[in-house]
C-alpha cells in the first residue's frame, strides 16, 4: 500500500479542522471558544487562537516534509514536533476536562500521520 497515498486524506483532516477551529475563533470573538459549547476550557493561560495556528502550521509543514525525501532531519524535527504536541495537550486536555472532539481529531489525525512517516522512511 501506498502509504504517501494514504496521508493525503489525514492532511486534508488535519488542515481543515485547523482552520476551521481557527475560523471559529474569529468569528465567535471572544476568549475561550469552543465550536461545541460542552467543552469551553477554563482560563487558559494563551490565546486561544494559537493551538489552532500551530497546529496549521504543523500540519502543512509536515505536507512538505512528508512527500520530499532529501530532509530527513527536517523530517525528524517534525515527527518529534507532533509527538510531544500531542502528548501535551492530550495530556492538558484530559487534566482539565476539556473534551473536544475537533481537538481529538486533530491528535488522532496527527498521530497516525507521524506513525505514517516513521514506516515511509523505513
Amino acid at each position: 500500500m501506498n502509504l504517501r497515498l494514504l496521508s493525503a486524506p489525514l492532511f486534508a483532516v488535519g488542515i481543515l479542522d485547523s482552520i476551521y477551529l481557527l475560523q471559529e475563533h474569529y468569528r465567535l470573538y471572544n476568549l475561550p471558544y469552543c465550536p461545541v459549547n460542552s467543552c469551553l476550557p477554563p482560563d487558559m493561560p494563551f490565546p486561544s487562537f494559537i493551538l489552532p495556528i500551530l497546529g496549521l502550521v504543523w500540519f502543512l509543514a509536515g505536507v512538505f516534509l512528508f512527500y520530499v525525501k532529501n530532509q530527513k532531519i527536517l523530517l525528524k524535527a517534525w515527527q518529534i514536533s507532533g509527538i510531544l504536541g500531542i502528548l501535551i495537550l492530550f495530556s492538558y486536555s484530559i487534566a482539565i476536562n476539556y473534551l473536544c472532539p475537533y481537538c481529538y481529531l486533530a491528535h488522532a489525525s496527527g498521530l497516525i500521520l507521524v506513525g505514517l512517516s516513521f514506516k515511509s522512511n523505513s
